[in-house]
């Protein structure tokens, strides 16, 4: 048997994020009223609070890139240093 269930909900789909497709976000009860401009703005930062920072992807992702090139400009300059 199945129960009848009366929820208000934000769904908010396809947030920036590798693992998840979206995100549900329950209104409490007691809330009558939610005006848009307050629920955007708290379903922001409940979900930037979950998805890391894009600034700080790319920043390790140069920061990768420069290992890797150090890396083969090392091993360049090892063989020339070898023959």
């Amino acid at each position: 048997m199945i129960k009848g269930v009366n929820k208000k909900i934000i769904e908010i789909n396809n947030p920036d994020s590798l693992y998840f497709e979206k995100a549900v976000l329950y209104v409490k009860p007691n809330v009558t009223i939610l005006p848009e401009a307050i629920s955007q703005k708290e379903a922001q930062r409940i979900l930037s609070a979950l998805i890391p920072d894009k600034q700080e992807k790319k920043h390790l992702s140069k920061y990768r890139k420069k290992l890797v090139l150090i890396g083969m400009i090392l091993i360049i300059i090892a063989l020339l240093f070898l023959k």
